[in-house]
């Protein structure tokens, strides 16, 4: 059987242990000092070093991301992919001609990163990253055209310097220095994460993890000091989930873990459910760039930076 051939977003990797590139060489991915990454048979590559290459303990397990690219395929969360491409499409990265690099950091099952990577033009080249084998192994097998690897968003990730157009952060770990490191100048960080109210019925029926206060504040001086001025938009919609999704929402997430999580009755009725949402967008300093977000959008709530 022939070895698995590299996909475009791997050039983006460099080794984790001596920050060397790597190349394809016999179904692997390998560094000028020898250290080697196998591929495996799905696509993507384990970059964990040394005993930290075993699954992840703490990463979404098979069973989460089912629920969640169940949730996905729905559309449920769409909108929140729209708003990035339709915010992002008079800047370079949604230029025409393509030949950008995108970077999705807590790829999950990757359905975020395929939207975006189509919203954005042909030529695009896409990686994931995600601490979740089971996420990498998922996302390969049904992206084939994306590159995949198994990192620590925590630690320095498996990425050059100065390498990546636009870093995707949905709901994921939230390293801003890293994601400084990674940008080219000119580049952009496109960051969502759930505001007060979201999902505040279920949180009410079902115990789910509360939200944070204060975020909106951090994110922006984290972003700020990392990267360049930020700016947020914020979006609130109801909708009504069927039992079904509701059961993929409340399971695909943190809570699904969370011990004080109320369990789900076998019948459900369908609920009424808020989705409040804040999209962030900074762009890496560089010279002569501003920040250049159109600001034409129906029905959504903007913020300057604080």
């Amino acid at each position: 059987m022939a070895p698995l051939p590299p996909r475009p977003g791997h050039r983006l990797l460099r080794c984790p242990i001596c920050r060397l590139g790597l190349a394809a060489r016999g179904g692997a991915l390998v560094c000028g000092n020898g250290h080697s990454f196998d591929l495996a048979r799905e696509g993507y590559v384990n970059l964990l070093p040394g005993v930290r290459r075993l699954p992840a303990a703490g990463g979404d397990g098979f069973a989460q991301l089912q629920r969640r690219s169940a949730f996905l395929d729905a559309g449920h969360f769409d909108f929140i992919t729209a708003e990035i491409a339709e915010r992002l499409q008079h800047t370079e990265v949604g230029s025409a001609g393509g030949g950008r690099q995108v970077l999705d950091a807590g790829c999950g099952t990757g359905h975020h990163l395929a939207r975006i990577v189509a919203a954005l033009g042909p030529g695009m080249t896409g990686l994931g990253l995600d601490i979740s084998v089971a996420a990498a192994r998922l996302s390969a097998r049904r992206w084939p055209g994306l590159a995949f690897a198994v990192a620590d968003l925590w630690s320095e990730w498996p990425v050059h310097d100065s390498a990546v157009d636009l870093v995707l952060n949905i709901f994921a770990p939230r390293n801003f220095a890293e994601t400084a490191r990674v940008l080219r100048p000119g580049g952009w960080l496109a960051l969502v994460y759930p505001e007060t109210n979201h999902l505040i019925e279920l949180r009410r029926g079902y115990r789910l993890l509360d939200q944070q206060r204060g975020k909106a504040r951090r994110y922006t001086d984290a972003a700020g000091r990392t990267i360049g001025p930020a700016a947020i938009t914020r979006i609130v919609r109801h909708t009504t989930l069927a039992p079904d999704a509701v059961r993929d929402i409340v399971l695909m997430g943190p809570s699904a873990r969370h011990p004080a999580l109320t369990p789900l009755p076998a019948q459900a009725e369908p609920t009424a459910v808020t989705f409040h949402i804040a999209v962030l967008l900074a762009q890496k300093r560089a010279a002569a760039k501003a920040l250049n977000i159109s600001r034409r959008s129906k029905g959504r709530q903007r913020f300057p930076a604080p």
